[in-house]
């Protein structure tokens, strides 16, 4: 049963959501805050594997919410859900490790899609977003700061490929003949051994060096 977080200060908005996420298989709803101090203190005695977390709050907005989720609770995955769609405010959170970004108009199948998925150590980012990925990868600004440059193995290139493009680990399993557990291996040996916070970064250097080219993934 993955454990949700739901962090916004709309009540009425927070409440459709808590009850839309509880018809979804094998989730439910643990905690709901109306801003990032009070989730933070539910999350001392309440545990939670995944949060959809808006940007505009009081008190503690969804950016700093997020930076302090990170070092407080590293193993929880953020999702934004937020009616903000500016590219400074995506590309901030990006580099804040989020794991999801959508605006509050997906359909509520492709959030539960993105739940899954980023319960399953990938990330999801709404469709319409791919511009603004586009964009990160020709902001040298967003390159991370590595000392030599990373030569990946054929094997994790398309570890790192097939995860840019969405897939969850037993769909990449399916797709290259080999085991989940090995994927999960692969990715976790990509992140420990080349330095990587996540598997989002990871894929965000590979998007900023052009080692993954995005645009010939999107042809797929």
């Amino acid at each position: 049963m993955i454990r949700i977080a739901i962090a916004d200060d709309h009540i009425l908005f927070r409440k459709s959501l808590h009850l839309l996420v509880d018809t979804f298989a094998d989730m439910t709803v643990v905690l709901e805050a109306g801003n990032g101090i009070e989730l933070i203190q539910k999350l001392d005695t309440i545990p939670a594997d995944i949060l959809l977390l808006d940007l505009q709050m009081p008190e503690m907005d969804g950016f700093e919410t997020s930076e302090k989720i990170r070092k407080l609770y590293p193993n929880i995955k953020i999702l934004i859900l937020t009616l903000m769609d500016e590219i400074e405010s995506i590309r901030k959170c990006i580099t804040l490790g989020v794991h999801g970004y959508f605006t509050k108009n997906t359909p509520p199948a492709e959030l539960e899609n993105a739940i899954w998925k980023i319960q399953d150590d990938s990330f999801y980012f709404e469709k319409n977003l791919t511009s603004i990925v586009n964009e990160i990868r020709n902001n040298d600004s967003l390159k991370l700061d590595k000392k030599h440059e990373v030569s990946f193995t054929a094997r994790e290139k398309e570890i790192l490929s097939l995860t840019a493009m969405g897939l969850k680990a037993k769909e990449i399993a399916d797709q290259l003949f080999i085991s989940t557990k090995t994927v999960n291996a692969h990715k976790q040996n990509i992140q420990q051994k080349y330095g990587f916070d996540t598997m989002l970064s990871a894929v965000l250097y590979c998007i900023s060096h052009r080692i993954i080219d995005i645009y010939e993934l999107d042809k797929k």
